[in-house]
């Protein structure tokens, strides 16, 4: 299972699920088949499970199942047996090594919804809510054996007024007066089956032998279809690109717990999240291509999770491509941009990621890595790009794979070793920096030269770093191979120049000069030395902006006292007024003049400025504390823009301040 990065929920213990799993699949014994029958009774929120398996060659069992969960009986070979307990492992004593058949019974309550229990808030525990009840297969509803895996056939049995779904293949249906039962199968090695039961509609479309449905609460069935053409679309795009998609069907099921989560085969998505275009979009999209990268392919977590960050590349990267080299270009930047807000003791090494825990962390493990993709495309072709990706696929399906992995896929395809690639960008910490300097333009007979210098920070890469030259009428591009502190490049062309560009289109992943980046939220928000000034005075204000800060933070930072300005020179701010406090404070701190496409629009409005000493500054203004609490949903969701105007608790427009030309720009 993992988390849809669009929700920003903790994932702690789902990173070390991931763990545990692919732990079980590097050092199992063999499969153990379960017949497993599943009753939810909704109503009191209970379950209730039988499971059958045979286990050989061993004189005892050891059993894991959660606290919640109660294990009544077990039987071995027809017999009643006898069993010890400790914490949530039972352990079974078999007579003898030979073939045993077991079965066993268990029942629990489900936990209700509870907000303020981390677990709940992130999709890492079992949960009965008004909309459905939610039981990830790791959370320990099912009993599992040490040291085994395992495949299932799962029985799912619910009152007719629910409908439910579970992760692996679908095969067979029985919808009666009183109640509905499904079974499903789960192939070994794939993790425990999760199982999801709501008062859903069923929406289905077959095609090629792939059934895609959808489970949506009644108001959201209207968009039912829209998923159903997108989830295909997307098979079928990725199918070209990697193979044959490798599950029998594929479900977008309405959470009703705020979360995002991905499973193989399946996607579990907070109800009120379904109608907005970017989940029917981008992240559709991405969570479909989670079942080549994460989910048919595992990622080899001991050395680091590759697969965020080659989804974010060939599905959110991709579609932006697919509108046009601009698009791609601005999300490239983006991710520029905020590595750039990411502060040095909050870097890692990529091989360092294993699941996102917080923004440091995603900057990491979707946008480094995902660029350093783009990069390796650039460094061995497009086309030979597209078939390491295949034979990565074919090489390494349903199994465990590495980043060595990954080098040893590529080497193969291209016939030349990457060492040096993979080594400065998967075990080192940080980016190059490069700076331009000593710019010529000189005309020696019919052909013009330019001349620049190109440098780079003390931590020096093997870069190759495209260049344009822009004339009156035309552009040309180079390319310039550095892998020195320091090179000087001669280029010729044969019209006056006009422009000389750096990285025009943002190709080489570096950390940005000052003048690059305008300042965005998580400057702030990912500098632990933020402090905060409160210029509330009413205590409905107060609480509701403290509890903004805290969120768009992550810890109680410290507040500053409201007239004071001094700190503006030392440390990044959030800083949350009233409109009349805010331009009362911009003056105060001598900061920039509210822009124009702030003033007067919407009832609330939150934007950076960059402070005389360099620090950015997020000021935050709302005039009541209705307005702040909505923001509390929402703001957090805007860290990579510059600014942000709601209306009514909805985000209405934002952006990122522009930037004109810049130090690696130099007009003639």
């Amino acid at each position: 299972m993992r988390r849809i990065a669009v929700c920003r929920s903790g994932a702690v213990l789902i990173a070390l699920a991931s763990l545990i799993l692919m732990l079980s699949r590097a050092h199992a014994s063999p499969s153990i088949a379960h017949e497993v029958n599943l009753v939810i009774e909704p109503d009191d929120a209970s379950i209730a499970i039988q499971d059958r398996f045979a286990v050989s060659g061993q004189n005892s069992l050891v059993l894991r199942i959660s606290n919640w969960m109660t294990l009544s009986e077990i039987r071995v070979n027809g017999t009643p047996a006898e069993w010890t307990r400790s914490g949530n492992l039972h352990r079974l004593e078999l007579p003898g090594r030979g073939t045993h058949k077991i079965a066993l019974t268990a029942s629990g309550v489900v936990s209700g919804l509870d907000m303020k229990n981390a677990l709940h808030r992130s999709g890492g525990a079992a949960v009965a809510a008004p909309g459905g009840i939610y039981l990830p297969g790791w959370s320990g509803w099912l009993p599992a054996v040490a040291g085994h895996t395992s495949a299932y056939s799962l029985s799912v049995v619910t009152p007719a007024t629910y409908r439910a779904t579970a992760t692996g293949a679908l095969k067979s249906e029985t919808l009666g007066p009183e109640s509905n039962v499904s079974v499903f199968s789960v192939r070994a090695g794939i993790e425990a089956p999760s199982v999801f039961a709501g008062p859903y509609v069923v929406n289905e479309k077959l095609n090629g032998g792939i059934r895609i449905r959808t489970y949506f609460h009644r108001d959201s069935v209207r968009f039912a279809e829209a998923y159903l053409n997108g989830a295909l679309a997307y098979i079928r795009k990725f199918e070209h690109q990697i193979g044959p998609y490798p599950f029998a069907d594929f479900a977008i099921v309405a959470a009703p717990i705020p979360v995002g989560l991905g499973f193989p085969n399946l996607t579990y998505v907070h109800r009120r999240i379904l109608p907005l275009p970017f989940m029917q979009g981008r992240s559709l999209a991405h969570e479909v291509l989670h079942n080549w990268w994460g989910n048919g392919v595992y990622a080899d977590y001991a050395s680091g999770n590759w697969s965020e960050g080659l989804t974010t590349y060939m599905a959110d990267h991709g579609l932006a491509e697919d509108t046009g080299p601009d698009r791609a270009r601005e999300m490239r930047l983006g991710w520029l941009r905020d590595y750039a807000a990411l502060s040095t003791d909050l870097d890692r090494a990529v091989k360092s990621f294993v699941s996102k825990k917080h923004d440091a962390s995603q900057v990491i493990g979707y946008g480094k890595v995902a660029y350093i993709f783009h990069m390796l495309k650039h460094e061995v072709g497009a086309e030979r790009f597209s078939k390491a990706i295949k034979r990565l696929w074919h090489d390494h399906k349903f199994t465990a794979a590495s980043w060595r992995d990954i080098q040893t896929t590529f080497e193969a395809t291209i016939s030349r070793p990457l060492d040096w690639f993979f080594q400065q960008w998967i075990d080192r910490t940080g980016a190059p920096q490069l700076t331009l300097k000593d710019v010529k333009a000189a005309k020696t007979g019919d052909v013009h030269r330019v001349q620049f210098t190109l440098s780079q920070s003390a931590q020096i890469y093997r870069l190759k770093v495209p260049v344009l030259i822009g004339t009156e009428n035309s552009e040309k591009r180079f390319e310039v191979e550095i892998g020195s502190a320091e090179k000087t490049v001669t280029l010729e062309i044969k019209q006056p120049p006009v422009v000389l560009q750096i990285d025009p289109d943002n190709s080489v992943f570096r950390r940005l000069l000052p003048d690059e980046a305008p300042p965005i939220a998580r400057d702030i928000l990912l500098d632990r030395t933020a402090a905060a000034v409160m210029l509330h005075k009413q205590g409905d204000l107060q609480n509701a902006s403290r509890a903004l800060t805290e969120r768009l933070l992550g810890r109680r930072p410290e507040f500053m006292p409201a007239g004071h300005t001094d700190p503006v020179a030392a440390v990044p701010l959030v800083v949350q007024g009233t409109t009349a406090q805010i331009d009362a404070f911009i003056v105060a701190a001598d900061l920039p003049a509210r822009p124009a496409r702030i003033s007067g629009a919407g009832d609330a409005r939150a934007w950076t400025v960059r402070a005389q000493s360099g620090k950015a500054i997020l000021l935050v203004e709302a005039d009541t504390p209705a307005t702040l609490r909505a923001m509390l949903r929402s703001l957090p969701h805007y860290r990579s823009k510059s600014f942000v105007i709601f209306e009514g608790g909805r985000a209405v427009n934002h952006g990122v301040w522009p930037v004109s030309g810049g130090p690696l720009t130099k007009k003639f």
